[in-house]
């Protein structure tokens, strides 16, 4: 098991990019209620206050875990949760895997963009991880565009890589590697 910490909270003065709080419940809440953040990730279908603290549970325990590090992405100026990002250690040494959600309210504002930035430039420099990748499937354009705006290059697809349980699905595989950010 590796000891991970949190990194120190990462800001850029609109966003911030921190651990989950039990008072990020109403943004749990909010994304049980889109129709595919449940369907990829551990937030709850069906919402309950209950529901939603063991889903905060389970984020704090992929750090206590070595799995990697799973964080609420707020509004710098009011604190609010408004989604999710993590960096995820791959078996193969120096590699992470970055996703990320963001509640329906608050799409389209350069958030999901903002804090790929911050965890990308953490990874890569004090995360000392030599690659980064993300998973992104083919009909999701805008998590595209947010990894492409952030220096992701895309590198292939993955026939029916991922299980949703009712369905399989193809990835697109898109990394940023040390070189990209030093170039």
């Amino acid at each position: 098991m590796t000891n991970l910490t949190y990194p120190d909270p990462l800001g850029d003065g609109v966003i911030s990019v921190r651990p989950w709080r039990d008072s990020d419940l109403p943004c749990v809440e909010q994304a049980s209620q889109d129709p595919r953040i449940p369907q990829g990730t551990t937030v709850p279908v069906h919402y309950t206050p209950e529901a939603g603290l063991a889903y905060i549970a389970r984020q704090h325990a992929r750090l206590t875990s070595g799995q990697g590090w799973s964080l609420a992405i707020a509004r710098q100026d009011t604190d609010e949760a408004v989604g999710h990002i993590n960096l995820m250690l791959r078996p193969q040494q120096g590699v992470a895997g970055i996703g990320y959600w963001i509640v329906p309210a608050a799409r389209r504002q350069g958030i999901g963009s903002r804090a790929i930035a911050l965890m990308t430039a953490w990874g890569l420099g004090a995360g000392n991880f030599a690659r980064i990748e993300a998973w992104v499937e083919p009909d999701n354009h805008a998590s595209q565009q947010v990894l492409e705006m952030n220096g992701y290059l895309l590198e292939g697809k993955l026939r029916s890589f991922l299980d949703f349980g009712t369905r399989r699905a193809d990835v697109l595989v898109y990394s940023r590697i040390t070189s990209d950010a030093e170039g």
